[in-house]
């Protein structure tokens, strides 16, 4: 498979200790199954006389979105986090994520849980979860060294 991302090789931490003067971050992955990134873009689509009909397009704003799918998974202190966040509105949904990428790049900062899903299913299957993580402003970038 060379040359070939092999999504396994992301990397995800998540703050579990927002706001406490000591940090702590846990590893987003057992249970997740699933990991979806999307810039939400806001676009601006016109059209000018010079362009004889046909339009063109700028992206105006944009907010990095992870959706993430997977199975719940009791005791893992990552998930364990984002589930106790479930009746939360506001502030109580604020932390900060890190998101290395498989070449190494990687991407952080505040972020706030939404759309939390699940556990749900049937009978005979483990319990499928879903969750976001939405990036509040521009997340810093650092490129591999």
């Amino acid at each position: 498979m060379e040359g070939f991302l092999l999504q396994s090789k992301h990397k995800l931490e998540i703050n579990t200790a927002p706001g406490s003067e000591s940090e702590k971050f846990e590893r987003l992955a057992a249970g997740i199954t699933g990991l979806d990134p999307d810039t939400n873009d806001e676009l601006a689509q016109d059209q000018y006389f010079d362009g004889e009909g046909f339009g063109e397009t700028d992206v105006t704003s944009a907010q990095l979105i992870l959706t993430f799918s997977g199975h719940r998974k009791y005791g893992d202190a990552a998930q364990d986090y984002i589930y106790g966040q479930l009746l939360e509105v506001g502030p109580g949904r604020r932390t900060e994520l890190q998101w290395t990428l498989p070449n190494g790049d990687k991407f952080e900062g505040p972020v706030t849980i939404a759309n939390i899903t699940g556990p749900g299913g049937e009978a005979g299957e483990k319990g499928e979860i879903g969750f976001e993580m939405h990036f509040n402003g521009k997340p810093e970038f650092t490129p591999q060294d």
